[in-house]
């Protein structure tokens, strides 16, 4: 089960958001679903989506990729959108939706109840939110009301009349049914169970006009995150999954997914938590990732997909100007060749007017040639500062110039030169 918001309201199974990461999955590897692709591997990817046999993402480029079974085309990306910027995805059985960035719908892989397709009063309508699941799809329109297809075995494939005109912001889907988020922070839930005696998943009575920011359902459970960012879970409970363990309880959650029988929740300081059903290593962290902070999840019947954090990258960075002189070689009392000039940026715009000091470490005897070996600097208006020319000394060996500020102690760099 996954759904995909483009407006990133938090909802389940599919992640949504800035700037990007790297891919780590595990659990049952068949069709290399709990593995990420060696094309992928370190690739950065903003969005993810997962079904029963195949994976989907958003790369961060905005292009698609997908891999896993690909016997109706669902684990591949079709000609016509490759190289194609999409917004959103959502992946379900043997098929998958996405969301250009023109705000219209495409579909491609098994059409069986048109799920495979967008239904024609649906062609070039804008919608701002995708979700797919076993054999049906549910959208939020650009107004803020529903629309489904697909399979309708127990009206899940179709929008009930008390919905029809409401405003909602968040839709899951299972198996045979749909969990929503009203406008107002409310649950509604139909499909199998929403008609009299049949003993499907309904709202439970504590939850009932209470306010929620997430969800995620599966066939047989649910899973919320309720507005003070705590969770609650109902449903079938085998393996635990229909409840929340008691570490658990009362600790704030940032994201959520729904597996077959398994759950998995980002905490609020950004690391992993899972249970439920653990036959494939599904209803656990793995050991690598434990306390490893990442941004995004999704999880599947035996499957999980996650996105990494991407490391903090420092405000300032200072590089060489000219990158052969690192490394570069001259003879005794002989001028190095290149110039050690550096600049400076801070996400990559010039950072003017800073103290710049060089400084020769090292026994070889070499110098500045403006004397001695330290030579102060000061950025100009492209973020350059300029070193004095380095000559070689006496003495044959290795030596470093360091590069640093004391405006600013974390900048640094060390340029690795040598005496021949």
């Amino acid at each position: 089960m996954v759904v995909s918001d483009a407006r990133d309201v938090p909802v389940s199974g599919v992640a949504l958001f800035e700037g990007g990461g790297t891919l780590d999955a595990w659990g049952e590897d068949a069709n290399g679903l709990a593995s990420v692709p060696d094309r992928l591997k370190g690739v950065k990817v903003t969005a993810i989506a997962v079904a029963q046999s195949h994976n989907l993402v958003i790369k961060q480029d905005g292009t698609l990729d997908a891999w896993g079974s690909n016997t109706n085309g669902e684990g591949s990306v079709p000609d016509r959108l490759k190289g194609v910027k999409v917004a959103a995805i959502a992946a379900g059985n043997s098929y998958n939706v996405v969301l250009k960035q023109d705000g219209t719908l495409d579909a491609w892989g098994s059409d069986k109840d048109g799920r495979g397709s967008v239904p024609d009063r649906l062609k070039g309508v804008k919608v701002t939110a995708i979700a797919a699941e076993n054999s049906h799809n549910v959208v939020i329109k650009q107004d803020g009301t529903l629309d489904a297809w697909g399979s309708n075995n127990y009206g899940e494939g179709f929008v009930p009349q008390r919905l029809k005109e409401v405003k909602v912001t968040a839709v899951a889907p299972a198996g045979y049914c749909n969990l929503v988020i009203k406008q107002d922070g409310t649950l509604d839930l139909w499909g199998y169970g929403d008609r009299v005696g049949e003993d499907g998943l309904k709202v439970p009575e504590r939850l009932k006009g209470v306010k929620v920011t997430a969800i995620a359902i599966v066939g047989s459970h649910c899973l919320v995150i309720k507005q003070d960012g705590t969770l609650d879970a109902w449903g079938e409970n085998t393996d635990g999954e229909g409840a929340v363990p008691d570490r658990l309880k009362g600790v704030k959650v940032t994201a959520i997914a729904a597996g077959g029988y398994q759950n998995l929740v980002i905490k609020q300081d950004g690391t992993l938590d899972a249970w439920g059903k653990n036959t494939d290593g599904e209803g656990a962290v793995p050991d690598r990732l434990k306390g490893v902070k990442v941004t995004a999840i999704a999880a599947e019947f035996e499957h999980n997909l996650v996105v990494l954090q991407a490391p903090p990258q420092p405000s300032q960075s200072v590089e060489l100007v000219d990158k052969k002189a690192e490394g570069q070689e001259a003879s005794q009392d002989t001028d190095f060749a290149r110039k050690l000039d550096v600049v400076v940026t801070d996400h990559g715009r010039p950072v003017t007017d800073l103290p710049i000091t060089f400084t020769i470490t090292g026994s070889t005897g070499s110098r500045f040639h403006a004397g001695g070996t330290v030579d102060e600097s000061r950025t100009d208006d492209q973020g350059v500062a300029s070193a004095s020319v380095v000559t070689a000394g006496g003495t044959k060996g290795k030596f470093t110039v360091s590069v640093t500020s004391h405006s600013r102690p974390d900048l640094n760099l060390a340029v690795h030169l040598a005496v021949t």
